[in-house]
């Protein structure tokens, strides 16, 4: 399985490319699947930032991929702290995937997101996503190279370089599960639009939900010292997914460190944590 940083961004696909790695293990040709997946995160990520509270969610996700390279996928999100049964934010897409040789592979997708009014979600601003990705498996590593144009009331846009290793670790119960383990790591540049308008909505409205009994000091929270305009680093992530795998399901855990870029300010900055435990069901 293949799951970058930018969850809120592309979280949606998470749930299509969770048996990528069972699949080619299995050499299995190619077939129309359903997967179904249910996601708990400790913090909401896009990519490698999060926003001034802390926003535990939980998605859930449905992706249909044919045979023939199309998929469509839809998911929603619930910010827990937020109350009520409200959805936060719900995602549609569909995209298109190919093999171009026998070790790479490209897609092409655009995403759509329907936030919830007066989101407390950082990328709030950019309700649409289009993305351009090429893949390559060196076979001892797999290195994935992804461009993302994500416009709405701000426009931003995204690259992302990430290399990977998916180890199987042996069966658990029997011949019929195995344990894969998959480190990775990710760098992310772009531009700041998006975090340019969730501070003005910040300073002018307030938060939009009181999450935080203990709110940060003013003095930790968001300021942007350069160009928004500016294509710049914005994170360092490393990743590590452990999961048991059954010909029809999977339960992951996984657990990203991400350092933000020198220009993307934050008085008192430090490494962001995030952890999460997933579950996948493909017919």
């Amino acid at each position: 399985m293949k799951r970058g940083c930018i969850l809120l961004a592309t979280g949606l696909l998470l749930a299509g490319n969770a048996f990528a790695q069972r699949d080619s293990i299995d050499a299995e040709a190619k077939r129309t699947t359903l997967t179904l997946a249910g996601i708990y995160g400790n913090n909401a990520n896009y990519y490698g930032q999060t926003a001034e509270q802390k926003l535990p969610y939980i998605l859930t996700n449905a992706a249909l991929r044919l045979k023939n390279g199309f998929y469509f996928s839809a998911g929603s999100y619930k910010l827990i702290n937020a109350g009520g049964s409200a959805i936060s934010e719900l995602d549609l897409s569909v995209g298109f995937e190919a093999d171009l040789t026998k070790n790479f592979s490209g897609s092409v997708g655009y995403s759509r997101s329907i936030f919830a009014k007066n989101s407390p979600l950082l990328g709030a601003a950019n309700e649409n996503t289009l993305s351009a990705s090429l893949a390559y498996d060196l076979n001892f590593l797999k290195t994935g190279l992804s461009t993302y144009y994500a416009f709405g009331t701000q426009r931003d846009l995204f690259m992302s370089f990430s290399a990977s290793k998916a180890l199987n670790l042996g069966s658990l119960f029997s011949d019929k599960d195995f344990i894969s383990f998959e480190p990775g790591l990710e760098l992310v540049g772009g531009t700041l639009h998006y975090l340019e308008e969730y501070i003005v909505r910040r300073d002018r409205f307030g938060y939009p939900m009181p999450i935080d009994p203990y709110p940060i000091n003013r003095e930790q929270n968001y300021t942007i010292t350069r160009n928004a305009s500016s294509f710049d680093m914005i994170s360092y992530n490393m990743n590590f997914l452990l999961g048991y795998n059954r010909s029809n399901y999977l339960i992951e855990t996984g657990w990203q460190v991400s350092t933000l870029g020198r220009n993307v300010s934050e008085t008192k900055q430090k490494p962001r944590s995030f952890f999460n435990l997933s579950f996948y069901y493909q017919f």
